[in-house]
Parts: structure tokens; sequence; C-alpha cells
């Protein structure tokens, strides 16, 4: 069983890893391994040879993640894993997260970041994240030195959505909302979108041409105009905003999208974008189950291979989750059983986080064996051996 799982995740390194060096191959399981088993990317703590120091294999690890690029792999690698199930309304989940790093000073490229949970802002790195139906398809750092944060959110989005042959909805919060980007979402990427609107956004009806604030209108749906680049201009574009009270006793939902008037009815377009707290599960994963705010190499290069590495544990897991539910294989049942004893045995729930608690205890770390030296060469033959003895 644990061969099942190991061979399972070694298969799927073979096109990340395709290209390395043998070294950088060997280091690169070695990590993914260690990320597994200790659930942090601390590199003294991904050791996996006891026969060598614990710092020697994690300047090992330091060295070689300075020397390659992972990111483009591991994300070719999700979106195949995904794009098999992504039809032409499937929600696809755009947000942000964050690193906070207040405490590092020698680490490349810190930059100031907001945290939204804390109320406060910091210092750290802005990360970039796309979810397709609990499977995360991209975790990509932004590098501050390099473009502004709409620039990469524009570019993921642009890059995922031509691999997906621009199927799915995109859903995304209200930190989004901008008259560029929603003109960049309909005319120069060509997608769908459901994207939360501020409470202060001014908006024209398109049947009475009367400027309200979207606090002001009632529930239900209304063709708007947004308001222009310049003072007092209209955006000819029209859209729909759908305005719904989804929870007792909170202030109601404000959406606005390009989708058709006709397609969906309100309680569906909101059910959708509710969908968005998906990727917020897989941030939060990737927090608390595998350490992702514990990264601390100085390097900006090592950081984004680190990032990537720790995007496809999470994707590696997601993926044997689901498989070990849906397949008949003998083995594979095997493993559900277990699992389902690990479950009722520690008093948790079936779920995703639940198995990377299994997946822990059920990987131990790797046990290097050493080639056994070369036998050395008889003196005399078998039957002389015999004789003799």
């Amino acid at each position: 069983m644990e061969k099942y799982i190991t061979d399972a995740i070694h298969n799927s390194l073979r096109p990340i890893t395709g290209k390395l060096t043998r070294p950088q191959q060997k280091a690169v399981e070695e990590i993914v391994r260690g990320l597994f088993t200790a659930g942090e990317p601390i590199l003294t703590h991904l050791a996996q040879n006891q026969e060598v120091s614990v710092k020697k294999q994690a300047e090992k690890y330091s060295y070689h993640l300075g020397n390659i690029d992972l990111t483009e792999q591991v994300e070719a690698l999700a979106l195949r894993k995904v794009a098999s199930t992504v039809r032409k309304n499937t929600v696809i989940a755009y947000d942000t997260t964050d690193i906070n790093k207040d405490a590092a000073e020698k680490m490349e490229k810190l930059s100031g970041i907001w945290d939204g949970s804390e109320g406060m802002g910091g210092q750290g790195y802005e990360l970039h994240g796309v979810g397709v139906n609990g499977l995360l398809l991209g975790l990509r750092l932004h590098d501050a030195d390099a473009e502004t944060n709409p620039q990469t959110r524009f570019s993921v989005i642009e890059r995922i959505s031509s691999a997906l042959g621009k199927r799915g909805i995109w859903v995304l919060d209200r930190g989004n909302d901008s008259g560029s980007f929603y003109r960049d979402l309909r005319h120069i990427l060509n997608v769908r979108f459901i994207a939360r609107v501020k409470d202060n956004r001014t908006v024209f009806l398109v049947k009475t041409g009367e400027r309200l604030s979207v606090k002001d209108l009632p529930e239900g749906r209304h063709a708007v105009h947004r308001m222009g680049e310049k003072q007092n201009t209209v955006d000819p574009d029209v859209y729909l905003l759908i305005v719904r009270t989804h929870l007792e006793g909170k202030e109601p939902i404000r959406l606005l999208t390009n989708l058709k008037w006709e397609e969906f009815p309100d309680r569906q377009i909101v059910t959708m974008y509710l969908k968005r707290w998906g990727i917020e599960n897989i941030f939060r994963s990737a927090k608390v189950c595998f350490g992702l705010e514990k990264v601390r190499v100085l390097s900006f290069v090592k950081i984004r291979n680190l990032i990537a590495l720790i995007q496809l544990v999470l994707v590696l897991s997601a993926h044997l989750f689901r498989m070990i539910q849906k397949s008949t294989y003998t083995l594979v049942v095997a493993i559900l059983h277990v699992y389902k004893l690990f479950i009722t045995q520690q008093s948790l729930a079936l779920n995703y986080d639940s198995f990377i608690r299994y997946l822990r205890q059920s990987l131990p770390r790797l046990i290097h064996r050493e080639k056994p030296p070369p036998t050395q060469l008889r003196l005399f033959s078998a039957p002389t051996l015999l004789k003799l003895a």
C-alpha cells in the first residue's frame, strides 16, 4: 500500500523532472517526499538520508533550487490533471493570498502586502492562485520588481484561460473591482466572469439612464453601464448586475457579470460565485497542512521553486484523494479502507485535510541504500573451492 502511493507520486514527478539532471531529479524527489512527510518547507526538515548530515542535505536542496525553474512544469501538470473536467460553465476561481514575512530582513524582493484576515499591512510576498474543481491550477509568486499586481493577474488569467480553450466562468472577489480589468476580461481575454463589486461602485441603469450607487439598488437583476474612465462619462458596455440576499441578517451580495441576461437565474449566479471559497480552502491547506508561510530561503528564485513544489504536493494530494474514492482496483480500495480506519481512530471527517494527515503518517521517510561494493574475483574455480571446503 505504501509502495502504491509512493509509485503514484514518483510517476507524477516524471513530467516535472524529465529535463533535469540526475542530481536535480534526486533533490526534487526528496523535497517533495519531505513536504509530504514533514508538512513544512524548511529545508533542514526535509532531509531524507540518515547517513548524511541534515545541514549538508539542506545545502544540496538549496543549491539545486537555485538552478532550476519548475513553475511552468508544475502548472502544466495541474492543467493536464483537470483540463478534461472543465466544461463551458465550470467555475474557475481566481484569488490572491500572501506570505507574511515581517520579521525577515534578507529575503529577496520583499514587498508591501495587506493581510485581510488581520486587517493590517506588512511585508512579504503576494501569490496569485487559480482553482478549478478543488484543484490548484496556478500559484504564481508576484515579482514586485518586474510587474504590477494587475499585470501579474492579467498574465495568470490569460495563460490559464488560453490553455483551457476559454471554457469556464471566472469568479473574482471585490478586490479585483476595476473598470479596466472588466474591459480586459471582456474584450482582450474574451472570457465570461462573475465579479463582486464594492458597495460604493456607481452605475447607470440602462433602462432609465439614472445614476445610482449599487448599494441603493433594490434586490433583483439590473442592466447597467459602468462609469467611464473620464469623469462623468459612461462605459458603453452593458453588464448584468445581480443584487441578492444570500445570508439572513447580512448585506445583499452584489455581482457584476457579462453573462447573457437569460443564461442563468439569479440564485444560480450567486451559487457559482460562492464556489470561489473553494480556492480559499486550498490556500488554507497550503498554509496549515504544508506550512506555506514558513518558507525561509533567501533567494527569490528558490522561493519561487519551493512554492511551485508546494503547489505540486497540493495537486498530487487532491488527485490521490479523488482517485481512492473512485477506483475499484483492489489495492486502492484497501487504501481507502485503511484511511477510513485512520479517520475513525483520529476522530476526523472524511475530507482533503484528513487525507493529507493520513498520507503524512503512512509515508515514512525514504531509506537510502548504498550499492554494495563489487564482488571480488575468485582465485579458484567453483569445483576447486568445493574440494578445498
